[in-house]
Formats: C-alpha cells, structure tokens, sequence
C-alpha cells in the first residue's frame, strides 16, 4: 500500500522529467568547483531540495488542470491534489527564505522569478507551455538561473548581480556587472540549450495532437524550422564550450565535450528522421544527459587540477 502511495505520488509529480534541473545544477557545482575549490554542502543540498519541489509543484499543477480539462481521471482528488500542490510550495517557499537569510538578497529575486515563472509555465488563462515561448521560458530559467543561484550560495565572491536594502531610505539598489553576467551566460548557454530542446522536441512529438489546444513554438515557425532549430541548438551549445573554453571562464578540460557530437549528431538525425513521444522523444533526453555530463565532468575535474 505504501508503495503504491510513493509511485503515485511520483507519478503525479512526473519525477523521471526532474533530470532537466538536475543537469544544470550539476553544472553550476562543477563551475563554483572549478573557479572556488569548495562547496558549500548544507545550502547545496537545501536549494536541490527547493528547486526540485517547485518542479514538481509546477507539473503537479500542469497535470492536474490538464486533466480536468481534458476530461480525464485524476490522480487525486480536486483537494488532495490542492494540498500537496500547496505543500510543496510552502516548503519551497520556507527553504527559499532561509537560504536568502543565510546568503543575500539576490537569492531572494532570483527565486521568485523561478517561482513566477514556474506558477505562470502552467497555471492561468495563458500558461507559458501553450505558447510559444515555453522553450525560451524553461531554458533559460532552467539552464541559467538555477545555476546562478548554486554559483551565488557557494561562492560569496560572485556577485554579478548585486543587490543593497537600505532601511533607513527605504531604497533597494541594484548593481549589474553586464560583462560578467554575459561570461556567466555563455558558460551557461549548453544547458539552457539542452532544456529548450527537451521541450521542443516534446511539442515537435506533440504538433498534431496540439494544434487544436496549443500554439506552442512548432506551430509558430512550422516543423521544417522546428527541425532545424532543434540541430542548431546542440551545434549552439559546442559553440558555445569552445568560445568559453577560449575565454578562459571554463577549463580547456571542458573540451573534451566536443567529443560527445558524435552520438548526439547520430541522435538528430534520428529525430530528424521520425518525430515520436513514444520512440525518439526520449533521444532530446539522451543528448542532454551526455552533453552536461561530461560538460559538468570535465570542469569539475578541471577544478581538481588548479
């Protein structure tokens, strides 16, 4: 009976999909590894925590109003489903503020713009999944921010994006260092692409079945684009390791990456070939696991050897 709660629980919260925050995540500890030679274990393991329970509030929600509007038997009840959904936030929420109390206002902006974006994904008239900007949206928060807040609670020193309250004022003041946060980007640009293309390649798979219900970015430029844009990211992504590698923002370990263009290259033009949740959806998958792997892999054992 236990069991059977667990699995339904998991299968409510869609935990198999949770690699895509995993990865990056992955990513940012080997960045801060490489660039601090330390890692700040209890707030790592406090913001995995959090981030994986907005992702699996944000699905939980998805799936729960997906269903009822297609009419199809929940996993819960309308109260339970509400409750758990409400749960995961608050705790979501309470781990959130704490981290913030320990490591600064930045976290604070940070998490709330996942948060928003993440309620907004698919809650609402309009969520974010049914447009076209679900790729941009994910990948980018995905990809980008979550690592920018693993790199911010590791390392103090790493302040980009600085932000100052004054209480006696009541001023909040913003500093932005553009040429950092761009370097940051770039190091990050992999990852934001491997997330997009997860999504894109799941509304490639989707385009029929969506075309009465969502207008999602398949819709938009049409499937050839789609297609096209679907290998122009992963080639995006190499481009973008080499150009930081040449920079001098991540180890020239971090090269060896390059080498995973093979088998991702031998799964586009599979995907390229047939478009299927069923049999090739699970390649945009595939690629992700191998490019940030190594990706992460390499620059973590870059850090080992500074």
């Amino acid at each position: 009976m236990a069991l059977q709660t667990i699995k339904s629980f998991l299968n409510f919260v869609e935990i198999r999909t949770k690699l895509a925050t995993v990865l990056p995540f992955l990513l940012a500890l080997a960045y801060v590894f490489y660039t601090t030679g330390r890692i700040h274990l209890f707030s790592t393991l406090l913001y995995i925590i959090a981030a994986l329970l907005l992702d699996m509030s944000v699905t939980a929600i998805n799936n729960h109003f997906n269903r009822r509007e297609e009419k199809r038997a929940p996993h819960y009840g309308a109260l339970l489903s509400l409750s758990l959904i409400g749960l995961m936030l608050l705790t979501f929420v309470g781990l959130g503020l704490y981290l913030v109390y320990l490591h600064g206002l930045a976290i604070l902006f940070a998490g709330i713009f996942c948060a928003l974006i993440g309620v907004a994904y698919s809650f609402g008239p309009a969520p974010i999944c049914k447009s076209a900007y679900g790729e941009l949206a994910s990948g980018f928060t995905i990809g980008t921010v979550i690592p920018f807040i693993v790199v911010s609670i590791n390392d103090p020193a790493f302040s980009p994006l600085g932000l100052s309250f004054y209480p006696t004022g009541l001023r909040l003041v913003l500093d932005m260092n553009l040429p950092a946060l761009a370097l940051f980007f770039l190091v990050t640009l992999p990852a934001v692409f491997c997330v997009a293309n997860i999504m894109l390649a799941n509304n490639i798979c989707d385009a029929e079945d969506d075309r009465a219900r969502r207008y999602t970015l398949v819709h938009s430029i049409g499937l050839k684009k789609a297609l096209t844009l679907f290998s122009g990211l992963y080639y995006g992504a190499y481009a973008a390791i080499i150009l930081a590698g040449l920079l001098g923002q991540i180890p020239l370990w971090s090269l060896i990456t390059l080498v995973t263009l093979f088998p991702v290259q031998k799964n586009i033009r599979r995907f390229h070939q047939v478009q299927s949740k069923r049999e090739t959806f699970v390649l945009s998958v595939q690629n992700a696991v191998l490019l940030l792997l190594v990706y992460a892999a390499t620059t973590a054992f870059g850090g080992l050897l500074r």
